[in-house]
């Protein structure tokens, strides 16, 4: 079953960066239409406060696309990289030299005009990192040697081929900052209240660990060329507010306190939808579907045979039926149904606890007297640990634990533990992630290189793919190398793949929002209209 990424008022859903859309739906949901109405204060509820404006997480993302604009964009409705601070354009054939033209006219927020020269130290700063101010390089920047400027043209070079650099441009780590945000140290540029950005909104006031607020720039008048809204946001203000407890946030819009929410949990879909709320699932197809990670330099999981048993004792289907909701999809590879480089892996990976029963016994664990395997004194016990961001995540891993103990193996469910997540993320030995992320800097090399957060141990063919992947500027090409990277991951089970990513948000029925191929909110567009109740 294929599942569309619905976007609200009839948008269409997300396609490749590539420019085809294999397979795709158009869906709706109920919102408001005709002509966007002016003015209102839009109330958002996100899973977690923002306190590091440079992270990498969802909610940095959804305050940033509305404060920083990104030098090009990815269009929804098809994929296709599409015109924004850079109003042209282009690369050489093997992906190592890209040149874009700046935009006229914008301005920071602070008055000061956006040219080559600050996009270039935008990128610099980026690419490079800054050691005196403790700014890393961003990774997804590989091969990042040095931009030149030649009037309003910034040309980036790369020591080595990056067919993704588009993609690494479009998300939020590299929106276009402000030199006088640039000048800051990490500590500082965190804070949202330094960002000076040129985007639809600017930084108002906040309350620490509750609430931002964002006020409309008015004469902004330069959106992603595709942007159905051409000038300033319809809204006089957006106020971002931090709901830790999924049950809170629908509870906040049931109640009309909130306008919209991300991360509803499936048990509150039903009854969203009977109170007339929109309930609006967007899926994101430019990441990894959801996954356990597998540290594979520990003892218990060191064996391909334990690894491929993992794999084989979940039952995808019946997760998403028992857990989950229709609004999610078993996942069938690493990549969700809608990348383009979907290769559907689903034999590879079919519910067999027969077989995952003798693979146990065949890697010498052997079930003991209170039902765990054993081996050399040692219990097959691990620990799964999991980002905040996913609120499906500590059930689901609850529906594992029963799967797996069925096998004879204990797991440790730490989902939903903000500390433990922060350490698993960084220690080779906490044997399983629970994570979907980005694979801008190549799914071969997110998997496969030195010290990678996904196994800590490097692989050899991952990294000789890595190569053919990140020059494959052919979409073709690209997709068959994905392919053969897919496969690698799946045969060596360096992941346990669950479900697609997807966030399900809830809304009111006065509410008209967009999202982007991130799921990150289209705030600059959106628009309540005043006539219709909920």
């Amino acid at each position: 079953m294929f599942r569309a990424r619905i976007l609200v008022a009839g948008v269409l859903a997300a396609g490749v960066l590539a420019g085809c859309s294999q397979g795709q739906q158009i869906a709706a949901t109920d919102g408001p239409s005709g002509d966007p109405q002016k003015g209102g204060t839009v109330v958002y509820s996100d899973v977690m406060f923002v306190t590091d404006a440079l992270s990498g997480f969802y909610s940095t993302g959804n305050l940033l696309l509305q404060v920083v604009d990104r030098l090009v964009y990815v269009d929804p409705s098809n994929g296709a990289i599409t015109p924004w601070l850079a109003e042209e354009f282009s690369r050489n054939d093997n992906a190592t030299q890209y040149t874009f033209k700046i935009r006229d006219g914008v301005t920071f927020s602070d008055g000061t005009p956006l040219t080559a020269e600050v996009v270039k130290a935008n990128l610099d700063q980026v690419g490079k990192g800054d050691q005196e101010k403790k700014i890393p390089a961003f990774t997804d920047f590989v091969g990042y040697d040095r931009s030149e400027v030649a009037g309003n043209t910034v040309t980036v070079f790369l020591s080595k081929p990056n067919a993704n650099f588009y993609r690494a441009l479009a998300g939020h780590r590299a929106g276009i900052r402000g030199l006088s945000t640039l000048a800051l140290n990490y500590e500082n540029q965190a804070k949202i209240e330094n960002v000076v950005g040129s985007g639809a909104f600017v930084y108002e006031s906040q309350v620490p660990d509750q609430k931002i607020v964002l006020k409309r720039r008015d004469g902004y008048a330069w959106p992603p060329a595709v942007s159905p809204n051409k000038g300033a946001a319809y809204l006089d203000k957006l106020e971002i507010r931090a709901i830790g407890e999924p049950g809170l946030r629908a509870g906040a819009v049931q109640s009309k306190q909130v306008d919209v929410a991300r991360g509803i949990q499936p048990t509150d879909e039903a009854g969203l939808t009977a109170a007339g709320k929109q309930v609006v699932p967007v899926t994101a197809p430019l990441l990894t579907s959801n996954i356990a990670a597998v540290r594979i330099g520990n003892e218990e999981v060191s064996d391909v045979r334990v690894r491929k048993a993992l794999q084989l004792g979940i039952d995808r289907q019946a997760l998403v039926d028992t857990v989950l909701s229709d609004n999610y999809q078993a996942a069938d590879s690493v990549l969700n149904h809608d990348d383009p480089a979907f290769t559907d892996l689903s034999k590879e990976i079919a519910y067999d606890p027969d077989e995952a029963r003798r693979l146990l016994d065949e890697a010498g664990w052997k079930v003991g007297s209170d039902g765990i395997r054993e081996k050399d004194g040692k219990k097959l016990a691990l620990s799964l640990s999991a980002s905040v961001q996913s609120v499906v995540m500590r059930p689901a891993v609850e529906f594992l634990e029963s799967q797996w103990r069925e096998l004879g193996i204990s797991l440790v469910n730490l989902a939903g533990d903000t500390t433990a997540y922060n350490i698993a993320i960084s220690d080779p030995t906490k044997p399983l992630l629970g994570t979907r992320t980005g694979y801008n800097n190549g799914l071969s090399l997110l998997f496969g290189r030195d010290k990678n957060t996904m196994t800590f141990v490097p692989d050899n063919d991952l990294i000789a793919l890595s190569t053919d992947e990140l020059s494959s500027t052919d979409a073709a090409k690209q997709k068959e190398v994905l392919g053969q990277v897919q496969e690698q991951i799946v045969d060596k089970h360096l992941a346990l793949v669950l479900w697609d990513e997807v966030q399900v948000h809830a809304a009111s029925q006065d509410l008209h929002i967009d999202f982007d191929t991130l799921t990150e909110p289209l705030f600059q567009s959106a628009w309540k209209a005043s006539q219709v109740s909920g």
